[in-house]
């Protein structure tokens, strides 16, 4: 076997198998994958809607709605019933078959039984109430041995004597006998206004008093204890009679989920769009079914190799095991660095293996990789020192000890620097009143926490000379990463995250263009029209607006507009003949572009309306207008690639737009250039695989998000579904209410919950060791709190070298359990120190001044000056008319070009005369013969957008194989013929240049398909035009660019088509000179459309 032949990539399309085979389960070979979750959450709610209405149609008996009113509430919609719809079923995806789990595994009928709960009170909970009454019994009849000379005449004491009498012969009594004891136990301390057991004598020895407060606090705990058993056999006893009311709306909600699960398929399988979990259970769904098939890969694979095998989720372990034959597997992971529970990846797929392995070799080997080859041993020592005190089998799911333990790899890695013990830096918030202990309180970042990062980076940077781009920022969230950039760039520290929450949407420039599509789409649309009027290109202000509105009382503001044109509504005398002819231009331009809109694609409308009104050109003026011409340039691509997807109209494309923003779900944000020396900031899931040589892990003191503890359904790939249920109490209240609704938490729900408290705190663990294991140098926490209240909130409690398990399981933070562990071992050497910085080591004083002038100060300063330059430009072009006509001759000419739009005006002269012309004349020496086939003309320009798209979606962080590409190839929206005249071999050929692995090699300087615009000059008008584009590729180098260009034109030589695009070359070329202020640009065309691969350097 070659590893050059090897199937390498991610498991989960596995699109090749289901496009080979895929006839066997009735799959058409030509389908995509359904990657955009707009149309992804569009085409779900379409499904859900009709299958609601089918459902509500034949609900004769209320079951139905029963079901909707039990997980809805009183919300006048079905969302609630909806969220918990799309719950399961996404949980049943993740199951290796859907179907089969649902119909098996989802309603567990034995667990909503009576008998259950009635099993639990007769024998687990009896044990239960037992130990703590002998407990009791121990507490009582030590004081009472002890205390009787002191205390025996005390008043309390004879109740103590009582209470013993009832802790006798206990084992002879039921459930319910031991219950009566427990009530008159508690009867007794209730007497004397709850102070019935308690010793109130005042003794003046000091063994004595110590006796008496050491008796009080034990009783208070054994009463408290028993209260709440108390409350949990009350609350276990009204389950038993309602609990089992909740199992027909678990079947209906299981049966709907069936129907959904289908329909929704059926929907996909109709548009030939899948989803990866789709395509992965059609893949075991044709090696389960086919045995041939199953045997082909079982002998085509001698080893079946996974990395990050940690991060299985159950549908991807069944595929390896059909994969496999069983003893070829090879698994490479780390369970402690499984943190994608939300994907459903389940970590204990790995651990099972591991301690399959461990306890019995003849199963599978175990090697372990201890050795850390990353991180200093500061780091190191730091992270054991926590783990090995936080993590075991109870909280953890495992146990941190020698066998997970780190160590350093090499001997460079054991030299101690003490200067780098890991930092602990916590902003002390001394009098704020935001320094809440409180654990139930949210403790956002705060300005405070970010000035401390900002005084350590400058330090780090002047005093030791650390480069910015050595430095990464760790988060949990996005959520305030634009606070942080915000105080970084008043500091002059270079910046980049590594993208914020998706809010494409939700930028100024696109709203207005959403808003003016929507008005072209339907002029009735008051709120989407008073934006577009008051929007830079009509320019509409509050007291024009109020005129028109008053023309008319009710009525539609578009139809308010058309009788104020007349001049004949209730007070034409607000109208003037200035507002009227603004109001005539703009009815006449909205009348044009919806005539427009009718004839011409979305891309055409938007780009029309770009140039007619000179939006663009606008916003590009405004501050970060690169970034805004981005994303209106990005809006023109993305309405394309709706239209490719089958959808037409603008209308559908409103809607769909519309059902995003409803569902909260954006789309992303477009990048633009980065600096490259530069902070970095990103969340600790988007750090995994990555190191860095200083890493500062932000706001420790955020609460875990535990939004799924309170969920309608809890769901336990064990246990099934574990749900809330209303039940309907009136039997048992005394109430003038027709109906009495109690939420009630089934039995099932509340051991599903806790196996997901403890699911969720060991993902919250290894979340930690993931952040901390990132550094390789040094490594700071950072968090915030009042010093005094931080000392005081943590008992210090320990059990067998570890925090106990009550303590861990009660705290909702990463400081929480790092705090704790200071005190319970505060004795030992944990390897970090906490450093206490306050306000007054914060002043601009105290923070310092980078040595070095910041870029972004002139960029501000750049910005500030656009910013009072705007109201000058937007009179300018008020009066764009007037010099229209003065300059009629430019008019003609487009404002707006693309490379291959200009590339003659610049193409050389070549010194052979005529060499060119009897080139480009020259008559062909073959005849085709005419197609009189109904198929579509394939055109080169299709082809050629078909490859350019290709090399966009190639994943270049692995090994490029024929595989690979043909995975890629699979995922470009074009026809299949249009893809079946790309050379594959051809791709794979230019891999094997010097250029191909030069860009392998570098896929950390990679750009591709970056947009740009510039400046010209029209060589014969002298007039000023924008020439936009997007430049195929480049590697970009601290010295020097490295240009690349594709191209897929037929030629003879390649000296033609490097004469014939080196004017365009040039005009990239410039474009990257001007955007990173760098004079060395090498220009390559790759040549795609000739006999073999050419990479040719085009000189400039």
């Amino acid at each position: 076997w070659q590893i050059t032949k090897a199937d390498i990539g991610t498991m989960t399309p596995y699109a090749e198998m289901v496009t080979t085979y895929g006839y066997s389960l009735g799959i058409s070979p030509q389908f995509r994958i359904l990657q955009d979750e707009t149309e992804k959450a569009s085409l779900k709610k379409e499904v859900f809607d009709q299958l609601f209405a089918d459902y509500l149609e034949e609900d004769e008996n209320g079951a139905f709605r029963k079901l909707v009113r039990n997980f809805s509430g009183n919300r006048k919609d079905n969302s609630g019933f909806r969220q918990v719809v799309y719950q399961v079923h996404d949980f049943s995806q993740s199951t290796s078959s859907p179907t089969k789990w649902l119909k098996e595994q989802a309603v567990q009928a034995d667990l909503y039984s009576q008998e259950r709960i009635e099993q639990m009170l007769e024998q687990g909970f009896k044990e239960k109430v037992l130990d703590k009454l002998y407990q009791a019994a121990d507490f009582f009849r030590y004081h009472v041995e002890w205390g009787r000379n002191d205390f025996g005449s005390a008043k309390y004491f004879a109740n103590v004597e009582e209470v013993l009498d009832l802790l006798t012969g206990l084992d002879s009594l039921d459930q319910k006998d031991l219950m009566e004891r427990v009530e008159r136990i508690l009867l007794i301390n209730n007497q004397s206004r709850g102070k019935g057991l308690t010793n109130a004598n005042r003794p003046k020895d000091e063994h004595l008093i110590a006796f008496k407060e050491e008796y009080n606090a034990g009783k208070s705990q054994i009463i408290s204890e028993l209260r709440d058993l108390g409350q949990e056999v009350y609350e276990l006893t009204l389950l038993k009679d309602y609990q089992v009311q909740a199992l027909p709306l678990l079947i209906l909600l299981r049966d709907f989920v069936l129907d959904f699960s289908q329909a929704y398929l059926d929907v996909k399988i109709k548009e030939a769009a899948f989803e990866f979990g789709d395509i992965g259970h059609f893949a075991i769904r044709i090696l389960e079914e086919n045995a041939d098939i199953r045997q082909f890969f079982q002998e085509k694979y001698h080893e079946v190799m996974v990395d990050e095998y940690q991060d299985n989720n159950h549908s991807q372990e069944r595929m390896l095991d059909l994969l496999s034959n069983g003893h070829n597997r090879f698994m490479v992971g780390d369970i402690k660095q499984s943190i994608y529970r939300f994907r459903q990846a389940d970590p204990m797929i790995f651990q099972e293996k591991f301690e399959l392995y461990q306890a019995n070799p003849q199963s599978g080997k175990l090697i372990l990789l201890k050795e850390n080859f990353r991180s200093q041993i500061e780091v190191l020592e730091a992270t054991n020192a926590i783990f090995t005190r936080l993590m075991d089998r109870q909280v953890g799911e495992i146990k941190y000890d020698d066998t997970h333990s780190l160590v350093a790899g090499s001997p460079g890695q054991k030299i101690a620097q003490p200067k780098n013990e890991m930092e602990y830096l916590i902003y002390d918030q001394q009098d704020s009143a935001n320094s809440s202990t409180d654990a139930e309180e949210e403790t956002p970042l705060t300005a405070g926490e970010i000035e401390v990062v900002a005084k350590e980076i400058i330090r780090l940077h002047n005093e030791e000379g650390a480069d910015f781009k050595d430095i990464t920022l760790l988060v949990q969230k996005r959520t305030h990463n634009d606070l942080i950039m915000s105080i970084f760039e008043k500091h002059g520290i270079p910046i980049v995250a590594d993208g914020g929450a998706a809010s494409y949407l939700q930028s100024l420039e696109v709203m207005i263009m959403l808003d003016t599509l929507r008005v072209i789409n339907n002029p009735l649309n008051d709120y989407a029209l008073v934006a577009l009027l008051k929007s830079p290109m009509f320019r509409f202000d509050e007291d024009e607006l109020t005129r028109i509105s008053l023309q008319a009382g009710t009525g539609f503001f578009y139809q308010k507009m058309e009788i104020a044109q007349q001049a004949s509504g209730q007070h034409p005398e607000l109208m003037s003949e200035k507002l009227k002819k603004k109001i005539t231009d703009f009815l006449s331009i909205l009348e044009n572009w919806r005539a427009y809109a009718k004839l011409h694609s979305i891309y055409d409308m938007i780009w029309k309306m770009f140039n007619e009104k000179f939006y663009y050109d606008y916003v590009g003026a405004l501050p970060n207008g690169s970034k805004r011409q981005a994303n209106l340039y990005a809006l023109g691509l993305r309405a394309n690639q709706f239209e490719k997807t089958g959808y037409k109209g603008l209308s559908r494309f409103i809607a769909m737009i519309d059902r995003a923003l409803a569902n909260d779900k954006d789309l992303a944000d477009v990048q633009e250039f980065l600096p490259q020396n530069a902070v970095q900031l990103m969340t600790i899931h988007k750090s995994k695989g990555l190191e860095f040589k200083y890493v500062f892990l932000m706001n420790i003191d955020k609460r875990f998000n535990l939004e799924d503890h309170y969920q309608s359904v809890i769901i336990s790939r064990k246990n099934g579904l574990g749900i809330q249920y209303l039940a309907d109490m009136k039997d048992k209240v005394n109430s003038p209410l027709p109906q009495v609704r109690v939420l009630m938490n089934t039995l099932p729900y509340q051991n599903n919950l806790q196996e997901l408290k403890i699911a969720n705190l060991s993902e919250q663990m290894r979340l930690l060791y993931v952040a901390l294991t990132r550094a390789e140098k040094k490594l700071y926490l950072v968090g915030k709190g009042n010093a005094d209240k931080l000392a005081e909130k943590y008992d210090g409690k320990k059990e067998n070298g570890v925090l106990a398990q009550s303590t861990r399981e009660s705290m909702a933070t990463f400081q929480d359990w790092i705090l704790a562990i200071d005190e319970a071992f505060s004795g030992e050497d944990l390897h970090f120190k906490k450093v206490f910085v306050t306000d007054e080591d914060l002043t601009e004083e105290k923070i310092g001044k980078l040595t070095l002038k910041s870029k972004l100060e002139d960029a501000s300063l750049k910005d500030i000056r656009q910013s009072e330059d705007i109201a000058q430009a937007l009179d300018q072009l008020s009066s764009v008319q007037e010099l229209n006509e003065r300059y009629k001759a430019a008019i003609e000419l487009p404002s707006l070009r693309t490379p291959s739009q200009i590339k003659k005006l610049y193409e050389p002269i070549l010194e052979q005369e005529g060499m060119e012309v009897m080139e480009k004349y020259q008559p062909k020496r073959t005849f085709n013969l005419p197609d009189f086939s109904k198929k579509p003309k394939i055109t080169g320009a299709q082809v050629g957008s078909a490859v350019h798209e290709l090399m966009q979606r190639l994943d270049l962080s692995w090994l490029v194989t024929e595989d690979t590409v043909r995975a890629a190839l699979e995922a470009v929206h074009a026809e299949q013929a249009i893809k079946d005249k790309i050379n594959v071999q051809m791709i794979l050929d230019f891999f094997d240049t010097d250029l191909g692995r030069e860009i392998l090699a570098n896929t950390d300087k990679l750009h591709r398909e970056a947009p740009f615009a510039s400046l010209q000059t029209d060589s014969v008008s002298q007039e000023n035009f924008v020439l936009r584009g997007i430049i195929d590729g480049y590697l970009l180098y601290d010295d020097h660019i490295v240009l690349f260009d594709y191209k897929t034109d037929k030629y003879d030589q390649p000296i033609q088509l490097s004469q014939r695009y080196q004017a365009q070359m040039q005009l990239y070329a410039e474009a990257l000179k001007k955007a990173y202020k760098i004079d060395r640009v090498d220009c390559h065309l790759i040549l795609l459309g000739g006999e073999r691969i050419e990479v040719v350097e085009v000189n400039i």
